[in-house]
């Protein structure tokens, strides 16, 4: 099974080299993120968003970014698209109290 370590590691490997370095920072994965029996759950992003909170650097329209427990496959979904799945994840890692959903 892939850790939530290893999964943050494919997310940088994989999403980083792509990401659009702008006045929103470089590609981080916070980490803290959420899981379910399938797959690890990133926050992920430019910095200003996942560090410093700065909502303005959140992407419209971008999904969560998944990566799959037995493949390391990284996949986006967007919570409308399953929101069953969404509610049913829980947290890993210690969450900012802003992020927790307890």
């Amino acid at each position: 099974m892939i850790t939530f370590e290893r999964a943050r590691q494919i997310a940088l490997d994989t999403i980083g080299p792509t990401w659009v370095t702008d006045e929103c920072g470089e590609y981080v994965v916070a980490d803290y993120g959420f899981q379910d029996d399938r797959s690890w759950c990133l926050v992920d992003g430019g910095r200003r968003l996942v560090i410093d909170g700065d909502y303005s650097c959140q992407l419209v329209g971008r999904g969560s970014t998944l990566v799959d427990k037995k493949t390391g496959e990284v996949s986006s979904l967007n919570y409308l698209e399953d929101p069953e799945r969404f509610d049913a994840m829980t947290e890993v890692g210690h969450h900012p109290p802003e992020d927790s959903v307890d």
